[in-house]
């Protein structure tokens, strides 16, 4: 019987081959398939077609010693072509771009504490200059008030105008910008073309067979690899080897 690989359901109208003498090839309806064999070694593929597209197949090598009925349940995959290893493929450019994006990546983290702090210290300035100015103009009215009123002046000679509380902000002000900043530089730790690999991961159930991720990312297979690769060292994914190709789980699962 010919199961799919993810669901272990039998597949329908699976066609079934094998290299005996003369070649037999089958449709299996509900995906059973049965051969009369003598003794010998064979390989058995099985292939499903949507429409006129390959999605599925299997292939295995028996050996048939002596008489009897013999089951053999073939997982079937989706395929992986040798064209899509070896075509169209610049190791040395696909390289190069992703080391030059991290690199764009750093700037933008460095660029980004840059500007924090320099808005921190912005806003201590002004506020250390605004906090001298109430001062003088407090000093600066109790001066005009002595030369024109001697009474006046002696009443309000020891008033010193309400200290402005700046103080509380300017404790509070620097923490908060600085924990504004932390959750950006955080989430910018995991470049974006890695967080599209997690998400059509996450949007597949977990799983996902590396193929299907390189035709979704729209990408090479040398490209695909080294996302991948990346996403193993930060223990965010696990290749699973499955069949001819892989299967690319997410850890936290």
């Amino acid at each position: 019987t010919t199961y799919e690989w993810s669901t272990f359901e039998a597949l329908e109208n699976t066609i079934v081959l094998v290299n005996s003498t003369p070649p037999q090839k089958l449709v299996a309806p509900f995906g059973s398939y049965t051969f009369d064999l003598p003794e010998g070694s064979y390989a058995i593929r099985a292939e499903y077609y949507r429409g006129n597209l390959l999605e599925y197949c299997a292939e295995e090598e028996i050996t048939i010693v002596g008489d009897g009925d013999f089951v053999l349940d073939l997982l079937m995959f989706p395929p992986i072509e040798d064209v899509y290893l070896c075509e169209d493929i610049n190791l040395s450019e696909d390289i190069f771009d992703y080391e030059e994006l991290l690199e764009d990546e750093e700037d933008s983290m460095v660029l980004l504490y840059a500007t924090g702090i320099l808005s921190v210290l912005a806003i201590i300035a002004a506020l250390f200059l605004w906090k001298r100015g109430k001062k003088g103009d407090g000093k600066r009215g109790t001066e005009g008030i002595d030369e024109t009123d001697e009474t006046d002046g002696k009443e309000d000679y020891g008033y010193e105008p309400p200290e402005p509380e700046p103080e509380a902000p300017e404790e509070s002000e620097e923490p908060v910008k600085r924990g504004e900043l932390e959750p950006e530089g955080a989430e910018s730790a995991i470049p974006s073309d890695l967080q599209e690999v997690l998400s059509i991961i996450r949007g597949r159930d977990g799983r996902i067979a590396q193929k299907d991720l390189r035709l979704r990312l729209n990408c090479s297979e040398a490209k695909a690899s080294l996302m991948i690769t990346d996403l193993e060292d930060r223990g965010l994914v696990k290749k699973v080897k499955k069949g001819r190709g892989n299967v690319i789980i997410l850890t936290d699962l």
